[in-house]
């Protein structure tokens, strides 16, 4: 392949890579947490490395909170309940890829013609994407009426503030949660002032804007959405349940909710 030779000598260590697909059926048990290949191990290696560090920051920012102590009750078994999930659609892909590579009978060599015809066509292609990296997932939300971006992996939004041009992805450079209030809203701002000692509040605009606010946790997925014009009897509500559920009790009472102006 590369047109020069190369010396071979004798091996020092022979490795031979097997059809391997293999979960845990726990990802923690007291105070023993597993994660990457101790947790699962696929059959196609590239995308093993992108699920191991999706576990650590899955897991991180919640073992930081019980090491400082305002972790909330259940939030370590989320990791188990969160990435459990995100593996076990990553075994279903990597086995996919085993079957479509496997086999050089006229039908084998079908179904990867097939299937490179339908990787045309831009969606199936960032669809596929987003399987490969993870991004695809949908964490359980904590009810059946959350808005339908709470539990996803946040957009990339471009966003433009006070300070200039930015991003959902630079925000997120602090490894803290952030509100991001979309559509000035002043109510939702103040509610989360009580939690401001953990979250970042970001002010900001984006062309078709998805929600009026995101609370962002600081593995880049939703933990709360508030819908397009959302009255703040019900947004700053939510938003309390979802801080205090996600980031501990606040250092102060919450000051009573008042209706937002119309």
């Amino acid at each position: 392949m590369l047109g020069v030779d190369l010396p071979m000598g004798e091996p020092i260590r022979l490795v031979r890579f097997t059809f391997h697909a293999r979960q845990v059926e726990r990802y923690r048990k007291g105070r023993v947490l597993l994660a990457g290949d101790a947790a699962h191990l696929f059959p196609a290696p590239g995308v093993a490395l992108g699920a191991g560090l999706l576990d650590s920051v899955n897991l991180g920012w919640k073992l930081a909170a019980a090491i400082h102590g305002w972790a909330p009750a259940g939030l370590l078994d989320s990791y188990h309940d969160e990435r459990r999930l995100a593996a076990t659609r990553t075994m279903l892909h990597t086995q996919a890829q085993v079957a479509i590579r496997r086999g050089h009978d006229p039908a084998a060599v079908a179904l990867r013609e097939l299937f490179q015809e339908l990787l045309v066509d831009e969606q199936p292609l960032r669809r596929l994407g987003a399987l490969m990296a993870g991004t695809d997932i949908r964490y359980p939300p904590p009810g059946p009426d959350e808005h339908p971006l709470t539990g996803t992996f946040a957009p990339d939004l471009a966003l433009r503030t006070d300070q200039g041009r930015t991003s959902v992805a630079e925000l997120m450079h602090g490894a803290r949660p952030i509100l991001l209030d979309l559509a000035n809203r002043p109510d939702l701002r103040e509610t989360a002032r009580h939690w401001e000692h953990r979250i970042d509040i970001r002010a900001a605009e984006t062309n078709h804007r998805p929600a009026d606010a995101l609370l962002i946790r600081p593995d880049a997925h939703i933990a709360w959405a508030a819908t397009i014009d959302e009255p703040t009897d019900s947004a700053a509500l939510a938003l309390r349940e979802a801080l205090s559920d996600w980031f501990g009790t606040p250092l102060k009472a919450p000051a009573p909710i008042i209706d937002r102006p119309s």
